[in-house]
């Protein structure tokens, strides 16, 4: 009777098990046989396994020049990766199911994925894991039209607060992008945006919150960016210093072209427009080394409907409309 009730005690398995970057590269693949269907799942976690390449080459670099100088990733976008206990790596390559949850001790992100059309398997997961502690506050990015009702389900029970935002996924087909044209306003010039401008970017979001400086300084540090800037007549070649950011765009951590910001004194000149094709052409340009990883890649952007200036901006270069997302609500619970 003991022994019976000592095994009753036991906790259950968790329903969720950890992937390694070996079977994350299994999802890449498995999301990129559905191109261009699959966008948003592929360079989700093509963007993951880029960083991890990063952060290893950066690792190696410091050891070799023996200096202690090696950066961090803020777990505010930095995700660990999980499937279904029972999903094996067949399974991986063919369902694509995961659930990736960053490292945030309040408030992480949940950002799941499944090509699966059953979807109970995923919905108890969610609600039984261990892996997502509801007592944080999580938030939900990300989340695919399709799958939003199963996830309301969840958090009718665990987290009935959340509100959500109505996002459209665009992507912009490789043969547009590549016919893209610059034509520069005088007085400006392109410069890369680098983790020493985090504090700058940071100043002008609309969302921040305690510890966004640090998201930017990972996403510049390991992603890029670029910046149109201005400069006074003083100002030479070396002048960093006088050089004034009029406007920056930057990749985010779900491979898709965000930030994209103007300062008020430099608006309706088009420098929005210009800065997008930059951006675009100088990323194309950086596949075009990666024959094997950057197969089917195309830029994407998701933009909030309420935001009507940069939907109508992005349809204008070529960007199609693809799906609808939702993402969840900054929260102070």
């Amino acid at each position: 009777m003991e022994e019976a009730s000592h095994r009753s005690s036991q906790p259950s398995p968790d329903p969720l098990r950890s992937l390694c970057e070996d079977e994350i590269r299994l999802l890449r693949e498995c999301y990129r046989r559905g191109l261009p269907g699959t966008l948003a799942p592929f360079l989700f976690v093509d963007n993951h396994l880029r960083w991890c390449t990063k952060i290893r080459e950066s690792s190696s670099s410091n050891r070799s020049s023996s200096t202690d100088a090696e950066w961090t990733v803020s777990p505010i976008v930095w995700k660990r990766f999980f499937t279904l206990a029972a999903t094996d790596r067949d399974e991986l390559t063919t369902r694509g199911t995961f659930v990736a949850i960053t490292d945030s001790e309040k408030c992480p992100v949940v950002v799941f994925w499944t090509l699966q059309a059953d979807l109970s398997p995923l919905e108890r997961a969610l609600m039984e894991t261990c892996q997502i502690d509801w007592r944080n506050d999580p938030g939900f990015s990300c989340v695919a039209q399709e799958h939003y009702a199963m996830l309301q389900g969840v958090l009718q029970q665990k987290a009935p607060h959340l509100e959500f935002r109505n996002s459209t996924f665009f992507r912009l087909p490789t043969e547009t992008a590549r016919e893209l044209q610059i034509s520069m306003p005088e007085d400006y010039e392109i410069l890369p945006l680098d983790e020493t401008h985090a504090y700058e970017v940071n100043a002008t979001w609309p969302h921040r919150y305690a510890g966004s400086e640090e998201y930017y300084r990972s996403l510049l540090r390991l992603n890029g960016g670029l910046a149109l800037a201005t400069r006074t007549a003083a100002a030479d070649e070396t002048d960093n210093g006088r050089r004034q950011l009029a406007g920056w765009i930057l990749t985010n951590e779900y491979g898709a072209l965000a930030h994209l910001y103007i300062e008020p004194a430099h608006r309706n000149r088009g420098l929005a427009s210009v800065l997008v094709k930059a951006w675009v052409l100088r990323t194309i340009e950086s596949w075009q080394s990666d024959t094997e990883d950057a197969e089917g890649m195309e830029m994407i952007a998701y933009i909030l409907d309420v935001n009507v200036a940069s939907r109508t901006l992005f349809k204008k270069l070529g960007f199609i409309e693809m799906s609808k997302s939702r993402w969840s609500n900054p929260t102070t619970k």
